[in-house]
């Protein structure tokens, strides 16, 4: 499963460069005591070690793989990476020791037993209609996204996105050229030393009564606004009501003032009432 080999990729790897190592060795010390015999020196001939595939041909196959400038002498190399993985304490120790990291996923109850357990993880994965049907299914994400015409023939078209990405000054090239965007940012006293520096943009937007903090104090002052805004909604409405009764009182006043006599209305009273006896009306 993939899980255990990942896990199990270092082991494989060392396991595999040690033994490419011993391989280089044998072959060697085989080579060298068929140089050394006296029988096989003179018994094989001058075109015999220089053949292409000869002894002499095959010490320079194995003396340049095994140089200093190429990846298997670059592990070979004391304190390199072979010696590395495989030191007392090492990525190799450490794995296969007492209690060491296989050892707690191979134990009873560990991540392997979870993960490989009735109901686990994988099961569920795997389960009908599950992740892994629903990603694989007709008409599902993958297939929509292989089907002609679809995204990953869009990206990779011709002229399409990836192209006018990774096309020669694209956004990838201006990103990642020399005193590009992306060197002006790691630069000293460019935007990352700018943004992380002491007291910073960074510092003084996360520090204690920052804008973060006055964005969180908003943000909560917002939220106890809320009953009172819907209090005065309500309010509002009851005026808006208020009013449009007052409105249409107001009209058939406005009506009735229109019918009046104009002269009651200049003198701001109303006609001239005889009077009676002691000044009655």
């Amino acid at each position: 499963m993939n899980l255990v080999s990942a896990i199990m990729f270092p082991v494989r790897a060392g396991l595999a460069v040690t033994d490419a190592a011993l391989g280089v060795a044998e072959t060697a010390l085989a080579t060298t005591r068929l140089a050394l015999s006296s029988t096989t020196v003179t018994s094989v001939g001058a075109a015999t070690l220089t053949n292409s595939r000869g002894p002499l041909q095959l010490v320079q196959q194995v003396a340049a793989l095994a140089s200093d400038d190429r990846p298997l002498g670059q592990a070979l190399q004391p304190g390199g990476p072979l010696d590395r993985l495989l030191a007392p304490g090492g990525v190799v120790d450490r794995l296969t020791s007492d209690g060491g990291t296989l050892e707690r996923l191979f134990e009873p109850g560990g991540a392997i037993e979870r993960v490989l357990a009735p109901g686990g993880p994988l099961e569920r994965v795997l389960a009908e209609d599950g992740p892994v049907d629903r990603l694989l299914s007709q008409d599902g994400p993958l297939e929509r996204l292989l089907a002609p015409g679809r995204l990953l023939d869009r990206l990779t078209a011709e002229d399409g996105p990836l192209e006018r990405l990774t096309a020669e000054d694209g956004a990838v090239e201006r990103l990642t050229k020399k005193d590009g965007i992306v060197d002006k940012a790691l630069a000293e006293n460019g935007i990352l030393d700018t943004l992380l520096a002491e007291d910073g943009a960074f510092e003084r937007l996360i520090a204690e009564g920052g804008p973060l903090d006055q964005i969180v104090a908003l943000s909560e002052t917002l939220t106890a606004l809320a009953p009172n805004l819907q209090r005065m909604s309500t309010s509002i409405d009851l005026l808006q009501e208020t009013v449009g009764v007052l409105s249409a009182a107001v009209g058939p006043l406005g009506d009735l003032a229109g019918r009046l006599p104009g002269r009651w209305l200049k003198s701001g009273r109303g006609p001239d009432l005889p009077l009676g006896p002691a000044g009655q009306v």
